[in-house]
């Protein structure tokens, strides 16, 4: 039988007050805290774990001191009904994850479980722009969100307990959350060999204070929109990657729109398409790789394909 997971009736976004479960790991250990969420979709059950690393420090900014741990409030989505364990997407973001929740409400509908953290440093300078000497911290940081995670997985007493196949985990970021990803994924100061298949969109890849960039050793997506400034990232990085690989171009399409909230012309063919590819690589649909081409051709000129099957 289906397990039913046990949500509060859903509204929109709001946090219920009421915590589920609260550990406390010892010294240099993180603490977690799990509280129970709402989403607007009513087939998405969410919980939200407070993560504390004790082990690397959260650099100063012009509005905010130094602090000698970093703070990773995680939202979790998940199908409010699971017969078996599910695979993994962590996904990071430069700027609050709620941004994102139509687009990561869709890879849980599809049968995943979708981790979020908020990074410490996001969009804090004096400039309202991202604190770089932080985003070199983003891969650890994505490191932790999983470990926290299967911690979870493995706990009795946590919501998320069963949830997870640790075997099938895939990596997603935009922006300078893409930049977290390909550090995970290609660069040798942060590589994570958990993870089975990565998405970039709009993403970033400048170099990271210590390591290197090597091609990839999983699938990767490329999506980005031929109107904004930052394309030629994903045009540059594109051949440097490794087989089996895809870059999907939207035409006009702009930094932001068509991954977040507000309504853009590509939210719904950003939103299949991931999730067809998740389907490929993390739950081995072979049908999955056609579907993507279908959907690239019914855009009728919106959408631009490059692929590379190795």
């Amino acid at each position: 039988m289906p397990r039913q997971v046990s949500t509060k009736p859903r509204s929109a976004r709001r946090l219920v007050a009421a915590v589920v479960a609260v550990s406390f790991a010892a010294a240099f250990g993180p603490v977690r805290a799990a509280v129970a969420t709402e989403s607007d979709d009513a087939r998405v059950a969410t919980t939200t774990l407070t993560l504390v690393d004790t082990t690397r420090s959260t650099p100063a900014t012009a509005e905010q001191p130094a602090e000698n741990r970093r703070v990773l409030e995680t939202t979790i989505r998940y199908p409010r009904r699971v017969a078996q364990p599910l695979p993994l997407i962590v996904h990071g973001l430069n700027g609050h994850p709620d941004q994102l929740d139509d687009l990561m409400d869709s890879w849980a509908v599809a049968g995943y479980v979708v981790a979020a953290p908020r990074f410490p440093r996001v969009n804090v300078d004096a400039k309202g722009k991202a604190v770089l000497a932080d985003a070199a911290e983003y891969p650890a940081d994505l490191s932790f969100v999983i470990d926290q995670v299967l911690v979870a997985n493995r706990d009795p007493s946590s919501p998320l307990h069963g949830l997870v196949d640790p075997t099938r985990i895939g990596a997603a970021g935009i922006s300078l959350g893409g930049m977290s990803v390909y550090g995970l994924i290609s660069n040798t100061c942060c590589i994570d060999r958990r993870i089975d298949a990565a998405i970039l969109m709009s993403a970033v890849r400048p170099e990271f204070p210590t390591g290197v960039y090597q091609a990839q050793s999983m699938p990767v997506m490329l999506l980005h929109g031929d109107a904004d400034t930052g394309y030629h990232w994903s045009v540059g990085v594109y051949p440097k990657l490794a087989a089996p690989k895809w870059f999907v171009t939207l035409r006009g399409g702009r930094h932001g729109p068509p991954f977040e909230d507000a309504p853009d012309e590509h939210d719904a063919f950003v939103q299949a398409t991931t999730v067809a590819f998740w389907d490929r690589y993390l739950k081995n649909d072979r049908a999955a790789a056609s579907r993507i081409v279908a959907l690239v051709r019914a855009r009728n000129g919106k959408a631009k394909l490059q692929r590379d099957l190795g």
